[in-house]
């Protein structure tokens, strides 16, 4: 068994992958037996020669078509073989040893399933990521009016506990998600119906059925987060869909 497996998924990130891939090798590889998934989206850019001239254990997977985040991470649901599992986003940079002391924390704490990190923009102002279970309001306001109703999107995001303690999380973000794999198995993973946004919502509240999710504030991960949803038209229709899976499903 592996202490830690991580799975990224990858459509043409041929300009970060290298960096991220590395970032996580770097500071794993002599602190944990572990096995790194990259599941490519069949890109159409450099993405996959990127990958191949990484060091580590590291197991490529190319889809032959782009069947979306949570189902390209689920293609190694069935061979998981580890005490904690992480999913990855392509943009994210490992800067410290905030794995290993997530790894710590959930030794420390059995009651937890999973674990979401504070989150840092690359000049290190806080990623407000941890939400509470959304409403159609609320992602109506984000995807048409990302600047406006401050205080609606404040309660949203959950800012009045200071991201400064730990707490329990209604809906993690998905860029940073460390499991523990047995939970990710039992919940079998992200629901393949959605293709885009919302699975990390739908994946944290199915793990809150069954145990809990905490956010960690004492380390983080440097997140090159884009919002791109509001501005391209095909983003949006994959977010509306989503949305519409989303709510149907938890009425």
């Amino acid at each position: 068994m592996y202490d830690i497996s991580l799975s990224i998924v990858t459509y043409n990130n041929e300009d970060i992958i290298e960096n991220t891939v590395n970032s996580i090798v770097s500071h794993i590889e002599n602190k944990f037996k572990y096995i790194l998934y990259v599941i490519d989206n069949n890109s159409q850019d450099y993405t996959v020669n990127q990958v191949q001239k990484c060091h580590g254990n590291i197991v490529l997977i190319q889809n032959k078509k782009n069947i979306g985040f949570g189902a390209a991470h689920n293609v190694i649901l069935g061979q998981l073989d580890s005490k904690y599992h992480l999913v990855v986003n392509p943009d994210i940079s490992i800067v410290n040893d905030v794995i290993y002391e997530m790894y710590q924390y959930m030794e420390e704490h059995h009651e937890i399933g999973l674990l979401t990190p504070l989150v840092k923009y690359p000049d290190g102002r806080i990623q407000y990521l941890c939400k509470r279970n959304p409403t159609i309001v609320d992602l109506f306001i984000r995807l048409v009016f990302p600047n406006n109703f401050k205080k609606r999107q404040d309660y949203f995001t959950m800012k009045e506990t200071g991201y400064d303690k730990p707490f329990e999380v209604e809906y993690a973000t998905g860029c940073f998600m460390f499991f523990r794999t047995e939970i990710f198995k039992q919940v079998k993973g992200f629901d393949d119906h959605i293709f885009l946004y919302l699975e990390d919502a739908d994946i944290t509240r199915r793990v809150n059925q069954i145990s809990k999710t905490i956010f960690f504030p004492y380390n983080y991960v440097i997140h090159g987060w884009q919002r791109g949803a509001h501005k391209n038209l095909k983003l949006m229709w994959i977010n509306v869909k989503s949305a519409a899976w989303y709510f149907r499903k938890w009425r």
